[in-house]
């Protein structure tokens, strides 16, 4: 008896090979709120988050590429008032989204609220529950942004 008798098989589909806005935007969103977690966890055990990327770079004289190791620090999207309320901001790159109406920011009692109602967020990014306002946001940066000029013609 062979192994593919035993296994489940069924007609495959094509890979797809679009790329998909909604789904970048919501996995970028979504990676943000994971790190806005990370971030308060790293906050109540007195230390720091960094986020590390992997970058290739040319080496300079031997033109090798060489893979190289970034850190950056992680903003919080929150404020705490003078009351002691914590006033959090979902962003998508340097824009506020929009959750309600003009409405942008959420308020909680403590940073512990927040730590408790940020997997929700993140959840519910995923999900596709923030696509109307990333949308919106995705748009309004792409204005602030020049287009490339076409290559001149000889």
């Amino acid at each position: 008896m062979s192994v593919l008798d035993k296994l489940e098989l069924t007609a495959g589909s094509e890979r797809r090979a679009t790329y998909d806005p909604v789904q970048v935007r919501r996995r970028k969103l979504a990676e943000g709120l994971l790190d806005q977690i990370k971030l308060i966890d790293a906050i109540e055990q007195g230390e720091t988050h960094t986020k590390t990327k992997m970058r290739k770079q040319m080496a300079q004289g031997t033109n090798e590429v060489v893979t190289t190791q970034e850190s950056r620090s992680v903003s919080p999207w929150w404020t705490i008032d003078d009351d002691g309320k914590v006033h959090f901001a979902i962003r998508y790159g340097a824009m506020r989204l929009k959750l309600k109406g003009t409405n942008d920011t959420i308020v909680f009692k403590s940073l512990g609220d927040l730590r408790q109602i940020l997997p929700q967020l993140r959840q519910e990014s995923l999900t596709g529950s923030f696509d109307s306002a990333l949308a919106t946001a995705a748009a309004e940066l792409q204005t602030r942004f020049t287009p490339k000029a076409a290559p001149k013609t000889k």
